[in-house]
């Protein structure tokens, strides 16, 4: 990777529920707007990784942290986890990283942390705002709603496993990496206890209502193979911005990544300046 596009991986320690935590990100600086990604459910920082070779984001600081219990961020087993712990989470590590003015991106379940971060105080921080696939409503649950039928002794000895077998067998490259990620970095507990919460909050239509409410610049992305969603002919009818990424399933950022972040950068741009010029960087 040439010199200009090579993040630092780095570690915040973080005291959180009267724990320690450390709490690994990459960062790449950059002369213009910071974005801050987070990742979905049984994912990691390095989901966001081909965002540092774009041209479109190659003067842009980008940020992307592992949440605890993925990645090499620290979990505790016996800590009752759920998704406003992964929000006040985000909310320390940005005051630690002394964050006061950036753009927010989601995927997955990290559409959903993201806009619960949103209702919170330091809201106003946040520049603009970008969805990916993130939760909306109950269809989005593919993974999550699996997970909440069984009790922790059989999703840990059957149903974790036969997740990750599922998720090989679709011959796709985003489900594939996203299934090594399971096996290889992701804390089965945590994944679990994620779920349920994730669950609880798509199921209302609240977060629909509240994306549909945002008053700050947003875009929300979807893959081509996803066009079925249901909501987004309403998110277009209320004028939402929506972008589909061709030749992609639910992992975008896999599939197609440069489609992905040049569609990302020119929703910056768009907002940052009058003129757009599609993957212009100076």
């Amino acid at each position: 990777m040439h010199r200009k596009y090579t993040p630092s991986v780095q570690t915040a320690a973080l005291v959180y529920r009267d724990h320690r935590f450390n709490i690994e990100y990459f960062y790449r600086h950059g002369s213009k707007d910071i974005i801050v990604f987070a990742h979905g459910l049984g994912g990691c920082k390095e989901n966001f990784w081909e965002a540092v070779k774009s041209e479109a984001l190659c003067n842009n600081t980008l940020i992307a942290m592992d949440n605890p219990g993925t990645g090499n961020s620290t979990y505790y087993d016996h800590l009752c986890w759920n998704i406003d712990d992964l929000v006040n989470v985000m909310e320390l590590f940005i005051t630690h990283l002394a964050l006061d003015s950036f753009w927010l991106c989601g995927s997955s379940m990290g559409g959903l942390t993201t806009l619960r971060y949103l209702k919170g105080a330091n809201a106003h921080k946040v520049k603009g705002y970008i969805n990916i696939e993130g939760n909306l409503l109950a269809e989005d649950c593919m993974f999550s709603a699996k997970v909440v039928r069984h009790d922790w002794p059989t999703f840990q000895q059957q149903i974790f496993d036969n997740t990750v077998r599922e998720m090989k067998s679709k011959g796709n490259t985003g489900y594939h990496i996203i299934a090594n990620n399971l096996q290889l970095n992701t804390d089965v507990h945590a994944y679990y206890q994620y779920s349920f919460q994730t669950v609880a909050y798509s199921s209302t239509g609240e977060l629909l209502q509240q994306y549909l409410a945002l008053e700050l610049p947003a875009l929300f992305i979807y893959g081509s193979a996803n066009k079925h969603l249901s909501y987004l002919s309403l998110l277009r009818e209320q004028g939402k911005q929506v972008a589909a990424i061709s030749n992609s399933d639910h992992f975008v950022f896999y599939d197609n990544p440069f489609e992905l972040y040049q569609v990302i950068g020119n929703f910056v741009q768009q907002h940052s300046c009058s003129t757009v010029i599609p993957g212009y960087c100076n």
